[in-house]
């Protein structure tokens, strides 16, 4: 095992991605859809998401977390994502179970656990306007 290259490091493009099962939402019949690992900036950009500012606070907010990461890493064969941002809300009208599933193999591929969230919590009131972004 050597050292990697700066070309190698910038030219890769080996997203991990896992396959679960969502034939809940499509009685009868089995389906699935792929979960893919997300771009540094992607999870940069989620984390954000969580951000709101409230007067000179910022704070986490939950509110459609497992909505907002299947967006982003539920994907096809190919790593291309089969959501649009669009689609958050239509995605937390789904049952919660298969949602859930999805959620929880997106956390594992995207090293994204609640420690993480605690973390943006606590390190929330060190967040400048100009980082905090409106989403």
């Amino acid at each position: 095992m050597g050292l990697i290259t700066r070309e190698a490091a910038l030219s890769t493009n080996a997203f991990r991605k896992v396959k679960i099962d969502v034939s809940e939402w499509t009685p009868g019949e089995e389906s699935f859809v792929w979960v893919r690992e997300l771009s540094a900036r992607e999870k940069d950009d989620f984390e954000r998401s969580l951000m709101r500012r409230n007067g000179r606070k910022t704070e986490v907010s939950t509110e459609n977390v497992r909505a907002k990461l299947a967006v982003l890493c539920c994907c096809d064969e190919n790593g291309a994502r089969i959501f649009q941002d669009e689609d958050v809300a239509a995605l937390t009208t789904r049952p919660a179970g298969v949602l859930s599933k999805i959620y929880e193999a997106a956390q594992k591929i995207n090293e994204v656990d609640d420690e993480d969230v605690d973390e943006l919590v606590k390190n929330s009131s060190t967040i400048t306007k100009r980082d905090s972004g409106s989403n």
